[in-house]
């Protein structure tokens, strides 16, 4: 039997490809985030808030407009947390989609990992948390000639090491 679509089916399996190959640079050039990519955004970042993301099929384009069109950082942050379901580390996520070269997604494993490094960061999710995770990110992403989204991901797999050298070994579904 002949799969319509294959090649796509199978460029479709990774996600993270196409949310910053196709969807991020097109809502970068637009100024605006539809719903459709918004909420494959949102779906990639955590499935939680599915019933919540889909509230906001009315409002998406306005809020995203405002909010990639200020240079303001809070009301960037701000603007987008307003969208039904989505919090800080949602928002830092879609921001991260469309300008991953100056932003970063908020994690709590990131900011466990900075505090390992010696950083001093609350395991909170608030706008001032969020900016200061961001100077951080953005300082450390410089100093090392990378972009914050490469960082973000070097932290996520230093966690990864941590917690196995600490013995919390498969927590990421890798075998000892």
């Amino acid at each position: 039997m002949k799969i319509n679509n294959i090649q796509r089916l199978i460029e479709e399996y990774d996600t993270e490809k196409i949310i910053f190959t196709e969807i991020g640079p097109r809502a970068r050039k637009n100024c605006v985030l539809n719903f459709d990519d918004f909420y494959k955004i949102c779906m990639w970042k955590s499935r939680r808030q599915k019933n919540r993301y889909l509230k906001n099929k009315n409002k998406v384009e306005n809020i995203s407009r405002k909010a990639f069109l200020t240079s303001d950082e809070t009301k960037k942050i701000e603007l987008l947390c307003g969208l039904d379901g989505v919090g800080i580390p949602t928002a830092s996520a879609i921001l991260t989609v469309l300008y991953p070269e100056n932003y970063s997604i908020i994690d709590i494993r990131c900011i466990e990992t900075l505090n390992h490094l010696g950083y001093k960061m609350k395991n909170v999710m608030t706008v001032n948390n969020w900016l200061k995770y961001l100077e951080i990110m953005r300082d450390l992403a410089k100093e090392n000639n990378v972009t914050t989204r490469d960082l973000d991901k070097a932290l996520f797999a230093l966690h990864r090491r941590i917690l196995d050298e600490k013995g919390f070994v498969n927590l990421y579904g890798r075998k000892p």
